[in-house]
């Protein structure tokens, strides 16, 4: 019998790509979408940790599933995202029942983690402190046919004192235009004709290959890609 999944989301923009990533690679794997109203057999939490009482959340609504995979044996319950970049070390002591805690920088591992939690039965915590491979390369499952996310970045260089996400995401890393570019297209030619370029500070696209026009030269590129109707994007600093 299939698996199915539910994957909960909060936060930015950021997360809501993630998502439809950790969908793709649920779906590759061979899970389904869970029906609304029935319990999945798996459940990912992709959490936020800039949100005011984003800890009291997360916990709030994994008590709810304890209950829940208490009913259900061999349910499972992973938690990505911010928060678990940050509290790798206390979320399985505060809910002992999560199965499976995965970071920012490793969502393409958490098919086999999954596995190694259910073979060992027991909780598998990974975390990476830096990006090892850009994530676009992953499968992902849109949830618009007309519009879709597109990373140029991820990370981010300053220091402001309000912001943790410098130490969540790390440093900013740059994909190459060629490969955005490219992406773009095939995102085109399969109907899309609405994209969102995401990073954590847009406009300082470039800074890790020395050129700080980059970002202006990207949406000049983009603007000449027929078929495509608009570009956005998101953030940037200030």
């Amino acid at each position: 019998m299939t698996k199915t999944y539910e994957v909960r989301t909060y936060g930015c923009q950021m997360n809501v790509h993630d998502s439809e990533r950790l969908s793709g690679l649920l779906e590759t794997a061979g899970y389904s979408a869970a029906p609304s109203g029935e319990t999945p057999d798996l459940v990912v939490f992709n959490t936020c940790a800039v949100r005011e009482n984003a800890d009291n959340k997360l916990y709030g609504n994994l008590g709810h599933v304890a209950s829940l995979k208490a009913k259900k044996p061999g349910m499972q319950v992973a938690v990505g995202g911010c928060l678990a970049q940050k509290d790798k070390d206390t979320i399985t002591t505060r809910a002992p029942w999560v199965d499976v805690v995965f970071g920012t920088h490793n969502i393409g591992s958490l098919p086999v983690l999954l596995e190694r939690a259910r073979i060992a039965e027991e909780s598998q915590v990974e975390i990476l402190e830096s990006l090892e491979v850009f994530p676009s390369t992953l499968p992902t499952k849109r949830d618009s046919v007309f519009a879709a996310w597109v990373s140029i970045s991820v990370g981010c260089n300053n220091t402001c004192t309000f912001c943790i996400v410098p130490a969540l995401r790390g440093r900013e890393k740059d994909r190459r235009p060629g490969d955005i570019l490219a992406e773009v297209q095939a995102l085109v030619d399969d109907g899309v004709v609405e994209v969102t370029l995401l990073g954590q500070n847009v406009n300082a696209y470039g800074v890790e290959f020395g050129d700080r026009q980059a970002f202006a030269k990207l949406l000049r590129a983009c603007g000449e890609i027929e078929g495509l109707e608009r570009v956005r994007f998101t953030s940037p600093h200030p």
